[in-house]
């Protein structure tokens, strides 16, 4: 948000929308009520000092200061991943990986060590705090923008007539500034993403916070516009900027309302809590937001800059999505297509969704997609990870299928999670198996930078119930590429929470060769929370009194068949600072962990307390990759 612009002195110098008057004012004292204008020597000279000490057009400046801020830390994370692309290629070619303990790893594992850690409390929870590596970073960047906000003096001028507070301007500017990079960090096709290689699931927390920063910035800018004219003239003054023909206090209010209520509903616990609502109701709000702006800054110097630049990220990343990413309007696809899927219904409130793609639709290990299912719900989408490769067929060799298999794992929660396990549920078994739904898929999106089985020597995969889908395709990726002979790694662990044993049996059908296959590499451990019998699910429960009896003895079943084939079924729930070290002796160990919030705390806290492994000289790496469930 800006102010007014500098243009001739007298028409800055009316304060509060005195007009001047033709009596003869040249000369009067300052302390006249009637030496308001530059029309009078002592007001005059009193604004040529107050925009000698602080110029108005020097504000804009603060705008050019936080943007160079934020494309600074772009272009550091630029150096990273490129340092990482090349590791990776030096770990294909099959450079020796140095195992010599170093000053940089230990200080790399320091790093980590502060990085991993989160805090733990319902304050944490309710606001969704990252980690202390993210917070910190989010600490140094707002203190840049608390430097630049009140480090410089004075915050007011003598008088409203003598032009905008100074504080507000350089404020307001500095929100302006931060429009582009928030629109930025949002987008699933994200052109930091693309520059950094850090997915559009972590840039969102930072997201979130610049959001933060914004309305605070919004906030400040707003208040000298109030104190001002209240210092000046009281109340009374106050009314008549406000409504000044041409005022932007007045045009500032609704963009200001608009910032605060983006801001209160993306509170994670909010936004939870009333998710369909923000679903609905964020991207038109900020669209609304942004042209506010517009009117609001009234293209007072450099203002649209900032606004044309938000615009044109925005546009350019919803054409990606739409006609490349949304396999609906893809520019490679019929229109208004869909993929056909199968749906079946798995123990546990589960829901498997196979959907047939084409075989030219890529994807790697642990991305996901937007699946959107129209005949329950033409609008909602939601975002699932892929739980399986791609089909590996080599240069030259004629695929056996024009369809290639992409398997979704859906856990019922409620909206259309629920309705989608409740349309498998409402047809019988022989229907299910040839029912044939379309389904339209936005992506993929995701995925990882590092060429994790050519870097690392051991694996360690822990998931909690349906976060299983994003470790089964990096499994299956590197027993892959274990086989081709172009991977260092010599074991992978998987650690499985789920609350009943019968849920063991959602990827049985995927473990289980895998392990058969390497029966000296994989190691499986199930941990079963939930030793009773699953209750019956809702869709279920349709005065059949056979069903509780079944499901008790399916699950008996899926366990004993379970257990001697593929792992060891414990039926505790895991304490991972226990769990883990007993798994991280290899030089160089990568974990990966998707599930509920609480787990991927525990697992960052116990990998962060690992780190000391390194300090010691007894390990070279380990590094963690976390999943989440919500975006």
């Amino acid at each position: 948000m800006v102010r007014f612009a500098s243009m001739a002195l007298s028409k800055m110098s009316m304060s509060m929308g005195d007009m001047p008057t033709s009596e003869n004012i040249t000369n009067l004292p300052l302390s006249d009520p009637k030496c308001n204008s530059d029309a009078c020597n002592a007001f005059k000279a009193a604004h040529q000092e107050s925009q000698a000490t602080v110029s108005y057009d020097h504000q804009y400046d603060y705008g050019h200061y936080t943007t160079w801020y934020y494309l600074a830390a772009i272009g550091v994370a630029m150096f990273v991943y490129f340092y990482r692309l090349n590791r990776n290629r030096r770990a294909q070619r099959g450079s020796p990986v140095s195992s010599k303990s170093t000053p940089a790893r230990k200080v790399l594992a320091l790093c980590r060590m502060v990085n991993y850690r989160h805090l733990k409390g319902r304050v944490a929870d309710y606001f969704a705090f990252p980690s202390l590596g993210s917070l910190a970073f989010i600490a140094i960047t707002s203190l840049f923008l608390l430097l630049l906000t009140f480090l410089v003096h004075p915050y007011y001028r003598g008088r409203r007539g003598y032009g905008s507070p100074p504080l507000a301007v350089r404020t307001g500017l500095m929100a302006q500034a931060l429009t582009p990079i928030i629109v930025a960090l949002a987008g699933k096709v994200n052109f930091v993403t693309m520059l950094t290689g850090i997915g559009h699931g972590k840039l969102n927390i930072f997201h979130r916070w610049v959001s933060y920063m914004c309305l605070f910035l919004s906030v400040v800018h707003t208040v000298p516009f109030i104190v001002q004219p209240l210092r000046d003239g009281g109340p009374e003054a106050l009314r008549k900027q406000y409504y000044k023909p041409g005022g932007m206090e007045y045009t500032g209010t609704p963009p200001l309302g608009i910032l605060v209520g983006i801001v209160v509903l993306s509170i994670p616990w909010i936004r939870h809590r009333f998710y369909n609502l923000f679903y609905r109701l964020h991207i038109p709000m900020y669209v609304v937001y942004l042209g506010l702006l517009f009117w609001h800054s009234k293209q007072e110097k450099d203002s649209w800059v900032y606004l044309w630049a938000t615009l044109a990220i925005w546009l350019a990343s919803c054409v990606v999505r739409l006609f490349y990413k949304w396999q609906t309007f893809s520019i490679f696809r019929d229109w208004f297509q869909g993929f056909p899927a199968r749906l079946e219904e798995l123990p546990g409130g589960m829901t498997k969704v196979t959907v047939l793609a084409p075989p030219d639709f890529h994807w790697k290990p642990g991305q996901h997609c937007w699946l959107r299912v129209p005949h329950l719900s033409i609008l909602q989408n939601h975002p699932f990870t892929i739980a399986n490769l791609p089909k590996n067929t080599a240069p030259g060799v004629k695929r056996d299928s024009d369809v290639q298999e992409m398997i979704f794992y859906v856990r019922a929660h409620h909206g259309l999670t629920l309705d989608l396990l409740k349309s498998v549920a409402n047809h019988d078994v022989a229907d299910d198996r040839n029912r044939v739904v379309p389904v339209h898929i936005d992506g993929p999106y995701g995925g990882l930078v590092e060429d994790v089985p050519a870097l690392y020597e051991s694996l360690i995969f822990v998931a909690g119930g349906s976060g299983i889908s994003a470790c089964l395709p990096w499994i299956q990726y590197a027993a892959r590429r274990i086989a081709e002979g172009s991977s260092v790694t010599k074991n992978i662990n998987l650690v499985w929470m789920v609350r009943y044993a019968s849920q063991i049996q959602w990827v049985t059908e995927e473990l289980q060769p895998l392990v058969t296959a390497h029966p000296d590499l994989i190691q499986v451990d199930f941990f079963v929370t939930d030793s009773r019998p699953p209750a019956v699910p809702v869709s279920e429960s349709e005065n059949n009194d056979d069903v509780g009896a079944a499901t008790s003895k399916h699950s008996e079943k899926s366990t004993m068949s379970v257990t001697p084939k593929i792992g060891q079924v414990h039926t505790r729930r895991p304490y991972l600072p226990d769990v883990l070290p007993t798994l991280l002796t290899a030089k160089r160990t990568f974990v990966l962990g998707c599930g509920p919030e609480s787990l991927r705390t525990d697992l960052a806290n116990t990998i962060s307390t690992a780190q000391k492994k390194v300090l010691a000289g007894d390990a070279d790496i380990i590094t963690l990759h976390t999943e989440s469930f919500g975006w």
